[in-house]
């Protein structure tokens, strides 16, 4: 039901897709709307109390932070400290994230967001200490991890945790300890359900949503006869695109999942290429992606590839295979690392050069973005009645409303408790398109304006 309502909804707007590029690209609207980013949430949680009667200062029982969205003190440990993570001069943050495995890929994230952190203004005169370890993508790692963490960093809340299956395997540790789990790293729906999980939220494009933008692209763009073939992995990252690609109205003539821990996706594109569809969604990450483009690309099959923006870094996905990738489709939520003319794009490569990075290598651009999104909440937490604190936190988490500036153009980070939990909700379509001689890394090139559903997909009991 879900996915044929948000087919409608696509339809619709890549129809007027002119009015939705039209929304927002003036810097100084975009200057605003940062601006204005703690004090409206800041008003949106002194007027969502509960039982605490209004009052955002409230640290006790059970406090309506959103709407539909209730923290109920009285359940957390005996021992639960709301500044717990918290010095006069820091702000201890923790992510496990996979810096070895199959999607090592992108274990930069966290370099990249302290090379951000560590050179930004402080926060109510707290700078950030983001401590990380490194998991694999074994979400018994990504468990152990987190148990360690609770019982010696103890950190004001953890961050962009990488991996669905993750995710899942310490969701519920994480909420029976009341500590905010902000913006995982992956599009999973289930992210979206602050009526149960008021302690997390997700940092993605929901995938279920990713999956009906290919689905609406297929029939507007390449045509309403086109077939189609997908490969999936075989998870619940996997699983959540095919799905609703499942449930879409495409001709899907074959469907395979991979293993996530196979050297090679070789076998399974052969499958996929035996059908000669016209299409090729590739719901997957980390190494498959570039395993998969350069497999097509040697073949004789043709299709148009739709990749999953999970996959979108230029440096680590296309480069190593250019120019196998030419010509495929990725529904985008950001700014690439090589967009040089833009000013924030500018400040992101020169915060990662004074920390040693390379913009252009690995996940470190994206770090950034992600640490654009932490820094907006918190700010926005710390300007609320009480100061900072992991309730105010969650107040400013569940009622976001700013523009990050690393994503596009016309986007806003938006959130209300169970009426909005998705925190991005705005894609473009771009094509690849490889370097040209004596250029070292492609490009992308739109082939669609913005589209923007923001506050449109509810959450996931809604």
């Amino acid at each position: 039901m879900r996915a044929s309502r948000l087919w409608r909804i696509f339809a619709m707007l890549l129809a007027l897709s002119l009015v939705a590029a039209a929304c927002g690209d003036d810097d100084d609207d975009t200057d605003a709307a940062t601006d204005d980013t703690t004090e409206d949430t800041a008003d949106d949680g002194g007027d969502d109390g509960g039982e605490d009667d209004g009052d955002s200062g409230a640290m006790e029982g059970e406090i309506e932070v959103a709407e539909g969205t209730v923290i109920n003190t009285d359940d957390c440990p005996s021992d639960w400290d709301p500044e717990a993570g918290l010095t006069d001069d820091e702000i201890t943050l923790f992510m496990s994230l996979p810096e070895s495995g199959p999607v090592a890929a992108l274990g930069g994230l966290d370099d990249g967001m302290r090379a951000w952190f560590d050179q930004m203004e402080p926060i109510d005169g707290r700078t950030i200490n983001l401590v990380s370890s490194d998991d694999a993508y074994d979400p018994a790692r990504t468990l152990s991890n987190v148990e360690d963490s609770l019982e010696t960093e103890e950190p004001f809340a953890m961050t962009y945790m990488v991996g669905t299956a993750n995710v899942l395997a310490v969701r519920d540790l994480v909420s029976d300890e009341c500590m905010p789990m902000l913006f995982n790293s992956t599009g999973f729906p289930a992210w979206g359900d602050p009526a149960e999980y008021p302690w997390t939220i997700g940092g993605l494009l929901g995938y279920n949503t990713e999956a009906d933008l290919w689905c609406t692209y297929v029939n507007q763009e390449i045509g309403e006869d086109a077939t189609v073939a997908a490969l999936f992995m075989d998870n619940d990252f996997g699983l959540a695109y095919e799905e609703t690609v499942n449930e879409c109205d495409i001709d899907l003539v074959e469907s395979v999942r991979h293993d996530p821990a196979a050297p090679d996706v070789t076998s399974e594109i052969t499958t996929l290429a035996s059908s000669d569809a016209d299409v090729v969604l590739l719901g997957t990450t980390g190494a498959p992606c570039p395993q998969a483009m350069a497999a097509i690309a040697q073949s004789s099959w043709q299709p148009q590839v739709i990749l999953s923006n999970t996959c979108q870094g230029i440096a680590t996905y296309f480069a190593p295979i250019d120019p196998a990738g030419d010509g495929v489709l990725v529904a985008a939520t950001a700014k690439e690392a090589g967009e040089l003319e833009d000013e924030d794009v500018m400040a992101a490569r020169e915060a990662l050069e004074a920390a040693g990075l390379n913009p252009d290598e690995g996940s470190f651009y994206t770090g950034v973005i992600f640490a654009h999104t932490v820094e907006n909440t918190l700010r926005a937490a710390a300007e609320m009645e009480g100061g900072l604190n992991r309730v105010n936190l969650m107040r400013a988490v569940w009622n976001a409303d700013f523009s990050n500036p690393l994503g596009l153009d016309g986007g806003t980070y938006q959130t209300n408790g169970t009426s909005d939990a998705y925190l991005v909700e705005a894609a473009q379509f771009v094509q690849y398109v490889p370097p040209a001689e004596g250029e070292e890394l492609g490009r992308y090139e739109p082939v669609g304006d913005l589209i923007n559903i923001e506050g449109q997909t509810g959450s996931v009991g809604g």
